[in-house]
């Protein structure tokens, strides 16, 4: 029986899918990409009694962190965490922020910048970071068991878009190749869209080659 649980609350302008990861036994909780409005997950938190310890951003686009500045209010004592490197993002939002009136300067300061292969504990719970640039060049995917939250670096049937400030297809091809030596069994949860895994990415991704791999 496992001893954690991940839930899917879609949010934000862009459906953005914002996960709550839990420890069972410990009630340590984390919130990954606060793009909007979470009435679901404040449930559960309250219903659960949950200690809200981390809240995690996959990357700082607009459309992932639009819901970061309420989330804080609501907990003060989680601590945001990012990729130094995503900096460079925020500061150079795009039109599309501007047209959904997003403030960058909202979100404040960061109170952990996440390094490539850090460990973070929710109880007995090991999230492991891996810094999966391509989409941003700091984006970073968190595997813990048999799970991966891929952000906007892998999706089901697709990968991120690289068209965006500071993205290369080069390294994101590099990125998703890194996340397919991961077990095969590996669930992804996507920062948009459905599930999938990495068995049956491998097979039918139809835009990174496993040739190679």
């Amino acid at each position: 029986m496992s001893n954690y649980q991940i839930e899917l609350e879609i949010t934000g302008p862009l459906k953005t899918n914002c996960y709550l990861l839990y420890e069972k036994e410990s009630k340590e909780a984390a919130l990954f990409d606060v793009a909007g409005e979470i009435p679901k997950h404040l449930k559960t938190i309250k219903k659960e009694g949950l200690t809200l310890k981390y809240m995690f951003c996959t990357h700082l686009h607009f459309d992932h962190i639009m819901g970061v500045k309420e989330a804080r209010e609501l907990f003060p004592d989680a601590q945001l965490a990012c990729n130094k490197k995503e900096l460079d993002v925020l500061k150079n939002m795009g039109k599309f922020a501007r047209i959904f009136q997003f403030d960058p300067s909202s979100v404040g300061n960061f109170d952990i910048f996440i390094e490539d292969n850090q460990n973070f504990e929710l109880g007995k719970l090991i999230i492991q970071a891996i810094l999966s640039p391509g989409h941003t060049p700091g984006s970073i995917c968190f595997y813990f068991k048999d799970s991966l939250i891929s952000g906007d670096v892998l999706f089901n049937r697709g990968v991120g878009r690289t068209d965006f400030y500071g993205g290369s297809f080069q390294e994101l091809e590099k990125s998703v190749k890194k996340l397919f030596t991961l077990p095969e069994e590996t669930v992804v949860y996507p920062g948009h869209g459905e599930m999938t895994d990495i068995e049956s990415e491998k097979r039918e991704n139809p835009f990174i080659s496993s040739r190679s791999l």
